[in-house]
């Protein structure tokens, strides 16, 4: 997995809104990204990211991170610092 320091306010927004240290991660490691401004990327699973979640580490793992993906989770990261993450109304990548 990626090697990310978790930023005080990200650790909060995360338990906030109940998404796991490790769905964080894997959002990071297998998303797609775009262009946050100011050198952040927002990060979000697409289809293909959950294709390669699923053969890497198998279906169990891959559903559970499609609960997050069906909610338009999202992660936003800068200079291997995670910055927030969250959950948007409408997909950030397809």
């Amino acid at each position: 997995m990626v090697d990310l320091e978790i930023t005080r306010h990200a650790r909060e927004r995360t338990t906030a809104r109940a998404i796991p240290p490790l769905i964080v991660e894997m959002i990071v490691e297998f998303g797609d990204s775009c262009d946050a401004g100011d050198g952040a990327r927002k990060y979000a699973l697409s289809k293909e990211g959950m294709r390669r979640l699923r053969r890497y580490a198998g279906h169990a793992v891959a559903d559970e991170a499609n609960r997050f993906r069906s909610r338009n989770a999202y992660v936003v990261a800068a200079h291997g610092r995670v910055v927030t993450a969250a959950f948007s109304s409408k997909p950030i990548i397809r």
